[in-house]
């Protein structure tokens, strides 16, 4: 079966679809750009505990990135909480494909630092630094 493609008349045809308007094909062309990226936050939790005692540590510094750690991937800073617990997040961020991973680092005076790609809920234990 052969489809009308273009202007026919008064009506404009596309993939076999009737559209009245010029603003019928700017909206079909503004669905196929959101159907082919997404905007949402990207996140990422977890828990800091010290590898020799197994008690979380509070106020360790947790650094996110997008993809890996470094001052152009940088997303933001927190700490952790009184039970090791931390979240970071990004601003809206508009993915075509395949979503950036959320790094972090985390790091505390008097421990060696780690780095976990994609936590979630992820308990990471730092070893203390000799």
């Amino acid at each position: 079966m052969s489809l009308p493609v273009g202007n026919t008349g008064r009506n404009i045809y596309f993939c076999g679809m009737k559209l009245k308007t010029a603003a019928g094909i700017i909206i079909l062309g503004l669905g196929m750009i959101l159907l082919g990226s997404c905007q949402k936050v990207l996140s990422g939790t977890g828990y800091v505990y010290d590898k020799s005692t197994r008690k979380p540590i509070d106020g360790a510094m947790v650094r996110a990135y997008l993809d890996t750690p470094s001052p152009d991937a940088y997303v933001m800073t927190t700490y952790s909480g009184t039970d090791g617990g931390y979240y970071v997040y990004t601003q809206p961020y508009t993915c075509t494909g395949t979503c950036p991973k959320v790094i972090v680092e985390i790091s505390k005076t008097g421990y060696n630092a780690a780095i976990v790609s994609s936590p979630n809920n992820d308990t990471t234990f730092l070893q203390a630094s000799r």
